[in-house]
């Protein structure tokens, strides 16, 4: 036979060898990129749609002026910063099985960052309960635990966030001098009827770098209603 017959041969053997590993190590590695995109599938988590409703009292305070031009669906005045402190006092609210009477979410959203505080007094499971409501209404860089302080009166409101901070305010009295102005359905906090104030003073600071000291700023107080289906928060 001749020779260069015998190495035409022998290269179609060789390139037929090729292509064969080739065709190999390519069905492996779609066997294995389809096993990893369905692994990584399993053990993705699962959408949370459990249920949950809260109702009782938000307390809040800003760095705006009084009225808080936000409210009015303007910008920040009257710098171009809107720092707030606030908190939910819950009544009566459940998530899923998990009863939250009695409990408190507070959030500062400082000139750093934002931060979620869960109340102290909560157990592990109300705990968890509260972070997963807190993380659907705004997501936060951060989420702490606190003892929460809110009061609220006919005349003034308070809260406490552990050792973080705390502000005071009164309530803008109106012509009467005995009943409290209220802004209706206003922009900005999910309320319907938000009873407007005036700050005595704003002390907050953490570990992120978030700090607000002021006063004369203004404050809301309001009756919240909300559940996981409502459309807006705040």
């Amino acid at each position: 036979m001749r020779i260069d017959l015998i190495a035409a041969q022998l290269l179609m053997i060789r390139e037929g060898s090729v292509a064969k590993r080739i065709s190999i190590y390519l069905a492996a590695f779609i066997l294995t990129f389809s096993a990893s995109i369905i692994l990584a599938s399993s053990n993705s988590p699962k959408p949370d749609n459990t249920h949950w409703e809260i109702q009782g009292d938000l307390t809040e305070t800003c760095s705006c002026a009084v009225p808080c031009t936000c409210n009015f669906g303007g910008g920040p005045s009257p710098k171009h910063y809107c720092h707030t402190m606030f908190s939910l006092a819950i009544e009566s609210g459940h998530y899923g099985d998990t009863k939250l009477d009695g409990l408190h979410l507070a959030g500062v959203h400082g000139n750093k960052s934002k931060v979620w505080y869960i109340d102290s007094t909560a157990t592990p499971e109300q705990a968890t309960a509260l972070r997963a409501i807190a993380d659907h209404m705004l997501k936060s860089e951060h989420v702490e635990t606190a003892a929460i302080t809110q009061k609220v009166d006919d005349k003034s409101n308070l809260l406490k966030i552990g050792d973080k901070g705390r502000f005071e305010a009164d309530y803008i009295m109106g012509l009467d001098k005995q009943t409290p102005v209220v802004v209706e359905n206003n922009t900005t906090w999910n309320v319907k009827r938000s009873i407007k104030g005036k700050s005595k003073y704003v002390q907050y600071k953490d570990e992120f770098g978030n700090k607000l000291d002021f006063k004369g700023t203004n404050s809301n107080q309001g009756k919240f209603d909300w559940t996981d289906l409502t459309e807006k928060y705040f």
